[in-house]
């Protein structure tokens, strides 16, 4: 963003303050100066005026002048294009060094004498603002012939670059930085009023303005009838030192106030568009992007923020439609970014943020317009603005000098709020704060400190030691953070790899073995590859595949596991931990004779118990492509269903080219993560007594546990299952040996005691299932 002081002088009374001292303020509150130019007009070069030009008798592109510098009438050679009589122009008189060791003398050009050069802008240290000479005129000031220009401050000025960071649009003018500095000084801002006369004829007569939807631009319309003027010298000479220089008068104002007020403005060629009523009819609706666009019946005319038809801009008549708009930026970037659209050069401002004070900007464009162009504004506008919702924070003094670390006096930050038009008022211990759009940095309570902080001062804030507090650092997230390293460690130790897959699976191979998939509707629809083209709701498939891909590179056995999170068919997460297993239970060796055992489900269980702790199994109900009906069981921690542990169906095991392959899959959440407590334990010994059971096939393990455990006595510790036998001897039974552990807290048990209990069970079993010894 680009200043000058003698524009900020307009907007804030900066008077006693020099260069170096307001590039000082603007670095202490954020406003990085990158460079400062001071534009100083060499001596000798004055005020004239050309009383006649004529062509040289010698040289058709050379012109010779007769110009009055108020002393005196000398005669110059010109070879500008544009010079002509009448003109007030910048004459380097004879002596002026205009740098580069360029010192004007007396010459003959082409054989006529000449004392002195017409100067164009940057050959006396300005801005290039035209091809050939420069003209003067009253907007520098008054004309006095033979004045030195080095006289008038308007044209001498110092010119500050300063660095904006991308969120500070509201800085992208001459006010907006005007109203940093007045937070800064403790200064006003300067109140705008606006100067024309409004013509008798009302806007009406020529406009029609209609709103269709709710668009989220908010904008106002003006009818200006206007003459083609002349450029003003000091409009054109700003515009050029900002680096935004046109040859074109009007557009030239239509950035100077642009420029100097922040306000989105552009300008509609009236005289394209009316209808057989010399009316024009405007349309303000989305288009089929959801785009706030402006139409003339079928045609678009400009989408709100973004672009501009620009040979509508061009305004070749004498007649134009003055618009002042307003978006909001982060929605005019997005729709940007959606649809890859044309923007043109008021996208840089309008992503970031501008003003939202549509009537200052037009006001500043109308009086400009007049003032140069004799323009006719017509009474009243058409005008639409967009329904906000105000962003108002809350926040407590208090919260305000914890943050900052001192005592701050509410006062000085009500003003400092106040003279960046952030409105604030106290109400009981909080401070309301009402953000303005234009201040699209500011949304949380953090940043408004940020503010009061940049016009304290950094440096004004007092130094204090570093105070360290120790607080509790164990919560949620370390607690899982350490949980997942137990169970990923238990892992490692009973044998198993980590292996970590893509959070996308193959939906046609999870609907080969029936698993579930993600609905329709909450499906990726731009997957990354034709194989990954969902998000995976089970962590097996991968391992499978994995497993696959190890044994066929000469394995014999593979033990993998992966901790990650999946998906149900809502696309609601959660965490799971898978594990496989498959071929041999070890490799081949002296131990098993070179013949090791394939794994087997009891096995694999065991090594699950490593893993998981202790559970219990049941076995699951239904059919799955997927699992052996056979050797399918859920998985049971603490009464709760955590998952599965299965055999992979011999289909699968096929098409997977797998050898015999188990199977588990839990919720890691139904995991236990206790603390380790440490609890007496007895010193009296422990017995077991293994009983042959004859059992109903369809009697589980399962059933009789929930049964026979409320009722055993308390020395009865635990009882399993250790052996099953089937034959064709039992019929519809089988033969269930279970094994009891019995341990007293108290004594070491007599043999008729442990026979009592044994009777008891016995007795529990006939009463319960009608079971008794093999």
């Amino acid at each position: 963003m680009i200043v000058t002081k003698n524009w900020l002088q307009e907007w804030i009374d900066i008077e006693d303050k020099t260069t170096e001292e307001l590039c000082e303020t603007l670095n202490s509150i954020g406003l990085e100066v990158d460079s400062v130019e001071k534009l100083r007009i060499p001596e000798k070069v004055v005020v004239g005026k050309v009383l006649s030009c004529e062509k040289h008798p010698d040289a058709d592109k050379l012109n010779v002048c007769q110009v009055d510098l108020g002393t005196e009438t000398t005669q110059i050679v010109c070879g500008a294009k544009n010079v002509a009589a009448g003109q007030t122009v910048a004459v380097a008189t004879i002596g002026a060094d205009l740098g580069n060791g360029f010192v004007i003398k007396k010459a003959k050009l082409r054989g006529v004498e000449s004392n002195g050069m017409i100067c164009g802008s940057n050959e006396i240290g300005l801005p290039e603002m035209n091809e050939g000479i420069m003209v003067l005129d009253e907007s520098i000031g008054e004309l006095e012939l033979g004045r030195e220009l080095r006289s008038y401050p308007l044209l001498n000025d110092d010119v500050i670059d300063i660095e904006l960071t991308a969120n500070r649009g509201d800085c992208l003018s001459i006010r907006g930085v005007a109203r940093d500095l007045a937070a800064a000084y403790g200064k006003e801002v300067g109140m705008y009023a606006r100067s024309y006369k409004e013509d008798r004829r009302g806007i009406a007569r020529v406009l029609q303005f209609n709103v269709t939807g709710a668009p989220d631009a908010s904008v106002v319309y003006r009818f200006v009838e206007f003459i083609p003027c002349q450029s003003r010298l000091l409009d054109a000479f700003r515009i050029a030192c900002a680096g935004k220089y046109t040859p074109r008068a009007l557009h030239q104002e239509l950035i100077y106030a642009m420029h100097s007020t922040g306000v989105i403005l552009r300008i509609y060629d009236f005289d394209q568009l009316y209808n057989d009523e010399a009316k024009v009819v405007l349309e303000l609706k989305k288009d089929a992007n959801g785009i706030d666009t402006l139409y003339c019946g079928d045609r678009a005319l400009s989408q709100i923020g973004l672009n501009q038809d620009a040979e509508i801009s061009k305004a070749k008549g004498r007649h134009l439609i003055l618009e002042a708009s307003y978006i909001d930026p982060d929605l005019v970037s997005t729709l940007n970014l959606e649809h890859n659209l044309k923007v043109d050069d008021l996208f840089y401002n309008t992503s970031r943020g501008s003003e939202t004070d549509l009537y200052l900007g037009l006001d500043f464009l109308c009086d400009s317009i007049q003032e140069g162009c004799d323009a006719k504004i017509y009474r009243g506008e058409e005008q639409y603005f967009a329904p906000r919702e105000p962003k108002v924070l809350k926040i407590t003094h208090a919260f305000i000098e914890n943050f900052i670390g001192q005592k701050v006096d509410i006062t000085k930050v009500m003003d400092i709020l106040n003279r960046l038009d952030i409105a604030c008022k106290k109400q009981e211990d909080y401070l309301i704060v009402e953000v303005p759009d234009f201040r699209t940095d500011i949304s949380h309570e953090q940043d408004i400190i940020e503010e009061i902080v940049r016009f304290i001062g950094i440096d004004n804030i007092v130094a204090k030691p570093l105070e360290i507090v120790e607080k509790r650092r164990l919560n949620e997230t370390y607690d899982l953070y350490k949980k997942r390293i137990k169970y990923r460690t238990k892992a490692a130790g009973a044998g198993f790899f980590e292996s970590v897959h893509y959070f996308f699976d193959n939906k046609a191979l999870l609907e080969t073995y029936g698993l579930e998939t993600l609905d329709e509707a909450l499906d990726l629809s731009n997957p990354i590859s034709g194989e990954l083209n969902t998000l995976r709701t089970t962590l097996v498939m991968h391992l499978l595949e994995s497993a696959s891909n190890n044994l066929k590179n000469g394995r014999k056995s593979v033990a993998l596991f992966e901790l990650g999170r999946v998906v149900d068919k809502s696309r609601h997460e959660k965490e799971k931990m898978a594990f496989i297993f498959s071929g041999n239970t070890e490799d081949a060796g002296l131990r098993n004779h070179g013949k090791p055992e394939e794994i087997t489900f009891f096995a694999f269980a065991d090594k699950m118990s490593a893993v998981l702790g202790e559970f219990t199994l049941k076995k699951a109900e239904g059919e799955s492509k997927l699992f052996s009906p056979y050797e399918h069981a859920r998985v049971i921690v603490n009464g709760q269903d955590i998952g599965y542990i299965a055999r992979v169906h011999a289909n699968a095991e096929k098409a997977f080219d797998l050898p015999r392959t188990y199977l588990c899959e839990v919720d890691f959440a139904g995991l236990s993560h206790e603390k380790v407590i440490a609890e007496t334990y007895t010193k009296f010994p422990s017995l077991t007594r293994d009983l042959s059971l004859l059992v109903p096939k369809a009697l589980t393990f399962d059933a009789i546990k929930t049964e026979l455990a409320p009722l055993l006595a308390k020395e009865i510790k635990s009882f399993y299952p250790i052996d099953l036998y089937e034959s064709e001897d039992l019929g519809e039974n089988v033969s269930l040996t279970v094994r009891f552990e019995i341990q007293s807290d108290e004594k070491t048990l007599t043999e008729e005691e442990i026979s009592a209990m044994m009777d008891q069970v016995l007795t529990l079993l006939k009463e319960k299932f009608g079971i008794g010894m093999r």
